[in-house]
């Protein structure tokens, strides 16, 4: 009976494959970031500095699409379409990527990242304008 059940669990997860399909998942990790938060009370933005965090990330290499997952600043559950803006000289791993006006680009090959929120000011006063940088590890 365990032999029938070991050949099952093997040929399940042989024809199954992996549960993400081609999706690559990666562990990252913020080093520093830097922003701008508006003052109600000046009516300005003043200079801000934030809290590093950590998050998960699913690539899509195929589809050239990511999903960004625990970082307050990410669009949460959102596709992230990607680019490869220097695939021209054979830097695909270079990927831009832009949900709303939320951007990451990172470099598939070594991990580096940098995550921007830019829709503060632009759409109107209140919104956080934020930068940071980090690596991400593959899972």
């Amino acid at each position: 009976m365990t032999k029938y059940l070991t050949i099952a669990i093997l040929l399940t997860s042989f024809l199954a494959g992996n549960a993400y399909g081609e999706d690559e998942i990666y562990y990252c990790a913020e080093t520093d970031g830097i922003g701008f938060d508006f003052d109600g009370k000046l009516k300005k933005y003043e200079r801000s500095g934030f809290n590093t965090e950590k998050f998960k990330l699913k690539f899509d290499r195929t589809a050239k699409t990511l999903e960004i997952k625990g970082h307050t600043l990410s669009t949460a559950n959102k596709k992230y379409p990607c680019t490869a803006p220097y695939a021209i000289l054979d830097k695909t791993e270079l990927l831009s990527c832009v949900a709303d006006l939320y951007h990451f680009n990172f470099n598939s090959d070594n991990g580096r990242f940098v995550l921007a929120m830019i829709s503060g000011h632009v759409v109107g006063d209140g919104d956080t304008i934020a930068v940071s940088y980090g690596k991400c590890d593959k899972f």
